[in-house]
């Protein structure tokens, strides 16, 4: 993909220099919320399929795996 095609696709064409940093800003801060985001979400979806601690222990389980 070249550097004309990469601006394209993330709205950088026509920008120059302030206007071009602040998309890119935009666009980086736009994606680090993203990602915080989706590890939450996986945090609380791998949270939610622990057996509670005790339970382990019934089942014979140690802590340590």
């Amino acid at each position: 993909m070249s550097q004309e095609e990469r601006d394209a696709r993330l709205g950088l064409t026509g920008l120059t220099g302030a206007g071009r940093e602040a998309r890119i800003r935009l666009l980086t801060e736009r994606v680090n919320r993203e990602a915080a985001a989706a590890k939450a979400a996986l945090r609380a979806k791998r949270a939610g399929h622990r057996p509670p601690p005790d339970a382990a222990s019934a089942f014979g389980v140690s802590e340590n795996g």
